[in-house]
């Protein structure tokens, strides 16, 4: 087991969970939190029901950090105190659970009781021990906490409205160890690098222009912003008001040296950059300067300079090389490209452009008699997949599928069902095998209910999330004992989800008496001796004509139109 490389160990999936014992599985985990594997909520929440199915072991420290975000401070209690438990839940992977999800709210709450933060006042020891809880906290918090929460802000993904507003005020009063940001060293705007992207212009003017130019030479590469977000600081630094630009000035002409400087953005406002481009090829250099932090107009700039340069159409080795600059291409300027390769493709969509820029070059790969193969099914990936109409659909080759990773589970009906058929047929070799299940899963949005009964018998653990996803017809034609034989050991997850479409409409379709032997505490089916009757909505009669009440009526059932004229003349 300890063979197993990093790669391997993150595949896991739950429907491994029956191939192996109890205490196997413990070792197996702790594996994991020695080679540092990545996992996702489905794969976690799998991992501590099998971890925990004799009991939780009295050594969690040994285990994933991760994993302590499915438990509570009570089940870590015999290995050690409360604060313990949310020192190791701050530094584990608080986005592997959604931001709104009860679940983490909840570790929120028992987070400030054990730390006995009874306000909204919190000091630097215990921002320490919250770690990325802090992430959480409102903006109550941060602007009672003064600079004590900055650190450990700096560290979040992404930030709500009320927190922004909170940050900034914090900062601007300059009431923090860190000071006014008119006092700031590029060694301080590096430690509040992560809350850059939160600052307004207000707070980024008064800090110092020689020490955003010497952060941007000495740290910006290093720092986790974006392309996007270093721009934010070059527009700080360029003229508010562009002069005219006659013609590039002699000291401001594009050299060799300039085009390999990452700080070029900072030289050139965007019409001085337009007057500086003419003469100069970037088809060299283009890979290269499109990773520097130009603002939106500087790029459009550049993407002018190109078009002069190509008006028939940008040649196809520069296509991989335009990065930010596909956010500016219009459907005028795809139609007149040769894209021939999966590679070009790939490349296209590898910075994420938006749906209709995206739409558009794979339209015009597949025009152009592009085989949608492995290579350009992966470019495309779960992000553009939905975008893929019913002709492109069909196109695909099952093959491709196996190396395929896709997931269409945000998709039309339409697409999910051929995606399904495809992929049912791309791994028919593998379905008498335990790996099967595994490879048609991200598909099973599409899978008709005699499939779903055919792995109900398989011991496949299906996670919830994907249970939920599944075609309504299909789901809703199961039987409880098939939906057990579907979920394994997840099948209590379905009490905390039954209040949920389609699951809502699956449990009151079945008897209680059947609902009861999963013994999982589902309520709301049919009682014996009752029948269900679903009361259609109908337009009060101020909404609906005569003519139409008429037909309604006509076609009610007696008793129904007993109640009904009752209800009016009441």
């Amino acid at each position: 087991m300890f063979r197993l490389s990093q790669s391997v160990l993150q595949g896991f999936t739950c429907a491994a969970a029956n191939e192996m014992e109890a205490e196997r599985f413990q070792e197996l985990a702790k594996v994991m939190k020695k080679k540092n594997v990545k996992l996702g909520e489905d794969q976690l929440s799998c991992l501590v029901k099998m971890v925990t199915l004799h009991g939780i072991p009295q050594d969690l420290d040994n285990y994933p950090k991760d994993l302590l975000l499915f438990l509570s401070p009570s089940d870590y209690a015999a290995t050690g105190s409360c604060r313990q438990y949310f020192a190791n839940i701050g530094k584990a992977n608080l986005d592997v659970l959604q931001r709104e999800s009860s679940q983490r709210k909840q570790l929120l709450l028992e987070a400030l009781a054990c730390l006995k933060i009874p306000g909204t006042q919190v000091n630097e020891e215990n921002a320490e021990i919250l770690g990325h809880l802090v992430c959480d906290l409102g903006g109550e918090y941060i602007r009672s906490s003064g600079g004590n929460l900055l650190k450990q802000l700096s560290q979040c993904e992404s930030f709500l409205p009320d927190q922004e507003e909170a940050i900034r005020s914090v900062v601007s009063s300059g009431n923090t160890t860190f000071g006014p940001p008119v006092a700031w060293s590029a060694f301080t705007l590096n430690e509040l690098s992560g809350l850059i992207p939160v600052f307004d212009h207000s707070i980024l003017q008064k800090i110092p222009k020689n020490v955003l130019i010497l952060w941007l030479k000495n740290y910006a590469r290093s720092s986790p912003l974006s392309r996007e977000q270093l721009a934010t600081i070059v527009e700080e630094l360029l003229p508010t008001r562009h002069k005219r630009a006659d013609g590039c000035p002699p000291q401001k002409q594009i050299t060799e040296k300039v085009l390999n400087d990452d700080l070029m953005p900072v030289y050139y406002p965007p019409k001085e950059l337009r007057a500086c481009l003419k003469n100069v090829s970037l088809e060299n250099h283009l890979s290269q300067v499109v990773t520097y932090a130009f603002s939106v107009q500087q790029l459009a700039e550049l993407k002018r300079n190109l078009d002069e340069t190509y008006p028939d159409g940008y040649p196809e080795s520069l296509l991989p090389k335009l990065g930010p600059l596909i956010s500016f291409i219009i459907p005028e300027d795809v139609s007149k490209w040769k894209i021939t390769s999966a590679d070009t493709l790939a490349a296209l969509l590898k910075d994420q452009p938006p749906d209709d820029q995206a739409s558009a070059v794979i339209k015009r790969y597949v025009d152009l008699g592009n085989d949608l193969n492995a290579t350009a099914l992966n470019a495309i990936g779960t992000r553009y997949v939905c975008l893929l109409n019913a002709t492109e659909l069909n196109i695909i080759d099952s093959n491709s599928l196996k190396l395929a990773s896709l997931n269409p589970s945000a998709c039309t009906q339409l697409t999910k069902n051929i995606l399904y058929a495809k992929a049912k047929q791309a791994f028919s070799d593998q379905k008498y095998l335990p790996a099967y299940y595994d490879l048609v899963e991200p598909y099973l949005g599409g899978a008709p209910g005699v499939d779903l009964r055919a792995l109900s018998k398989g011991d496949v653990n299906m996670n919830i999330s994907t249970f939920a996803k599944l075609r309504r017809d299909s789901l809703l034609s199961l039987t409880p004992s098939e939906v057990q034989g579907l979920l394994g050991i997840n099948l209590h997850d379905l009490q905390k989800w039954q209040n949920k479409s389609p699951i809502r409409e699956w449990v009151q379709t079945q008897k209680q008496s059947e609902l009861d032997k999963l013994h999982v505490g589902l309520t709301g089916g049919i009682q014996e001796g009752y029948m269900n009757i679903v009361t259609p909505k109908f337009p009060s009669p101020s909404a609906a004509s005569l003519d139409a009440v008429a037909m309604t009526l006509h076609l009610l059932p007696a008793l129904l139109i007993s109640f009904l004229m009752t209800s009016v003349l009441s």
